[in-house]
């Protein structure tokens, strides 16, 4: 599996809950099965950041 880092990305890993919810992400995740999960967060000027963690599929992958 591959994490492309981000802006989002990196903002939702510094938040504790946020963070959490995006482990309970990976640990079910499945490519067969589309997630729900959409992980919102405030950035440091307070704006809202919007986070949709999803799986696709890496070209010479055995997944």
């Amino acid at each position: 599996m591959k994490v492309i880092r981000s802006k989002r990305l990196e903002t939702v890993l510094k938040d504790p809950k946020a963070a959490e919810q995006l482990r309970a992400f990976l640990a079910s995740a499945s490519l067969a099965r589309p997630s729900d999960v959409e992980i919102t967060v405030r950035d440091a000027n307070g704006n809202a950041v919007r986070y949709q963690p999803k799986l696709v599929r890496v070209a010479g992958s055995d997944a």
